[in-house]
């Protein structure tokens, strides 16, 4: 047979722990690819509709600048024109400052006026509120018409601080837009870069968590090759790990149970071998043996009935050896017959039996072992709907020879009070038979060993009994083990397989 290859002879490729990596490693560099590229997309998307609105905006404001500026120069003409009619309509006579004052009164929008004369100083008249102006101001300044020629007029108009400020936010947009079409870039390039720093994070944390799923994975495998390979070479006490909740604890919990069940079943047929071979040897001993047995009784006692009768002295010495071989004889018959019920164990015939009936039967066909020099047989008959596959003659012989090894057991120890006690345990799949006593046990180290032919403690014990009981249960495709009883003992239990509705 080919034998299996250590886990270091993997080559590397072919190991679960690179695979795994690996695996991880590409999807990570796919996703960071995808990232880079939909990111790529993104940018040219929005970097292509925020161009369209800035193009847009920066048109839009060309568009208004000179409409803007076309209300100025209307604003401007406005103000020459006003300056001219206010030039033709000041008084000839009369104080020019109080002139002055009327065209302020008029006018809400100049701020001052002034009249400069070659001859003295300028007439001025100003607005009280002409400094909380916080505007642009335009200064016309005309001659004025006879008969004040050779007189300047010059007026001070405030413009609208509303249309400056328009004109202001107008030109701060046309810079901003500047600025964002010259950022554009930059923007685009900063987004790749954040991206692409993210995916190299995502790959390495995809390698980090490929490395530690590969090696937690891949131990767990490890182990359990190597399991196998100790189990192939013949190891069948060897167990794996069963840690975690995953598939390879899930499949390591299975071939723990199988190796369980395959070392349960090894421990079984090694036994019916065992048995096998001792029930053939038995068969061999007790044919070979039983042939001469009565010849040798016959012919000793021809002797004691030839003896003459003229030595007083040889006839005695004769009586006690004829005694002597008879009762050797006797106890080889009942050694003989001993093996002949070992070698012929009927075979195990199953079929569905109430236990209750098998237990009934027992304790009326086998009640006086217990009751034997004062003892106590108790028997505990579970409900009639109970039953368990089984064959019902070997099953009851099985429980014979357990009170019997139990009451004899008991009995070397006590001498009188024996107790023994047949009860029933109810399992989802299976049913167990105990049978306790209070004699005095069976240590641990022993018993395996007690269930081996020709095993026994008992001065008048052939250690036959309990080997036949085991292999009638074990026929049965059940258990046999041995506990401490409450009763001070040693406890008996059988395991058998319940059929039926309750099962």
């Amino acid at each position: 047979m080919r034998e299996p290859l250590p886990p270091s002879s993997v080559p590397l490729w072919g190991r679960l722990g690179v695979r795994v990596t690996a695996a991880l490693v590409v999807l990570g560099i796919i996703s960071v690819g995808a990232s880079v590229y939909v990111a790529r997309l993104s940018v040219d998307y929005f970097d292509a509709r925020l161009r369209e609105s800035l193009d847009q905006q920066q048109e839009l404001a060309r568009d208004v600048e000179p409409v803007h500026r076309d209300l100025i120069d209307a604003k401007i003409e406005a103000f020459e024109a006003r300056a001219r009619v206010v030039a033709l309509t000041l008084p000839d006579a009369g104080d020019p400052l109080d002139a002055l004052r009327a065209v302020l009164e008029r006018e809400p929008d100049v701020l001052e006026l002034s009249i400069a004369t070659a001859r003295g100083d300028p007439v001025r008249a100003r607005r009280p509120d002409a400094d909380a102006h916080d505007g642009e101001v335009y200064d016309v300044e005309l001659p004025l018409p006879a008969p004040r020629r050779g007189a300047t007029l010059t007026i001070v108009f405030g413009i609208d601080p509303a249309i400056d400020a328009r004109y202001q936010a107008l030109g701060q947009r046309q810079r901003e837009i500047g600025q964002d079409l010259g950022d554009q870039g930059d923007v685009e390039a900063a987004v790749i870069e954040v991206v692409l720093l993210a995916g190299v994070l995502v790959l390495l944390v995809a390698i980090a968590a490929g490395v530690l799923v590969a090696r937690a994975t891949t131990r767990k495998a490890t182990a359990l090759s190597r399991v196998m390979a100790r189990v192939a070479e013949g190891d069948l006490g060897v167990r794996a790990q069963a840690r975690g909740r995953d598939e390879l604890a899930t499949l390591a919990r299975a071939f723990n149970l199988m190796l369980d069940e395959l070392a349960h079943a090894q421990q079984r047929v090694a036994y019916l071998q065992r048995i096998g071979a001792w029930q053939g040897m038995a068969r061999r001993i007790a044919h070979e043996i039983k042939n001469p047995l009565t010849p040798i009784q016959l012919a000793v006692q021809q002797l004691r009935d030839k003896d003459p009768g003229l030595d007083e002295r040889f006839s005695s010495l004769l009586r006690t050896s004829v005694e002597i071989v008879e009762d050797e004889v006797e106890g080889l018959r009942r050694m003989v017959t001993s093996f002949s019920q070992f070698a012929k164990v009927p075979e195990v015939r199953l079929r569905p039996e109430p236990l209750a009936r098998v237990l009934e039967e027992f304790e009326r066909a086998y009640g006086h072992l217990g009751e034997e020099g004062g003892g106590e047989l108790t028997v505990e008959v579970p409900a009639a709907e109970l039953r368990v596959q089984a064959d019902r003659q070997l099953l009851k012989q099985a429980l014979v020879n357990l009170v019997e090894n139990a009451v004899l057991s008991a009995r070397e120890l006590r001498g009188e009070g024996v107790r023994v006690r047949v009860s029933v345990a109810v399992e989802p799949a299976s049913v167990v038979l105990r049978v306790d006593d209070n004699g005095p046990g069976i240590p641990e180290d022993r018993r395996e060993r007690v269930f081996e032919p020709y095993e026994t403690s008992r001065k008048s014990g052939t250690g036959l009994g309990l080997a036949i009981v085991k292999k009638i249960i074990l026929d049965h495709g059940g258990e046999i083990w041995i506990d401490a009883s409450e009763l001070g003992g040693a406890r008996f239990s059988l395991r058998l397989r319940r059929v039926g509705k309750s099962a």
